[in-house]
């Protein structure tokens, strides 16, 4: 199962923001990729520790959980653009740009 979502994930970490990204800027995007592959899964093993040495290894990993399904409602909800994301070709469907669709 977290194979599976890992995987969603990947494809999600790629598809997004290239399409999104002018031409000047999609170079660096493979850049920014490796910082959040390789930073956040390093600053979650530090967090991840800390609630485990200080609260238990289940509760770290329950209460991990319980806010995740917390805070990601309230993000949606905070953050309207991130519901209404979109990516449309123009008509040549030689480039994709990311639109928000109306609320």
């Amino acid at each position: 199962m977290a194979g599976a979502a890992d995987m969603v994930s990947m494809v999600f970490r790629g598809a997004i923001p290239l399409p999104a990204a002018t031409d000047e800027m999609r170079g660096r995007m493979p850049g920014v990729f490796t910082v959040v592959v390789a930073g956040g899964p390093r600053l979650a093993d530090v967090l991840h520790g800390g609630a485990g040495s200080a609260f238990g290894a289940r509760e770290a990993v329950a209460g991990g959980g319980l806010l995740v399904v917390l805070v990601m409602p309230a993000l949606a909800a905070a953050v309207p653009a991130l519901r209404r994301y979109r990516v449309r070709r123009d008509l040549t469907g030689s480039r994709a740009r990311a639109t928000r669709s109306a609320p």
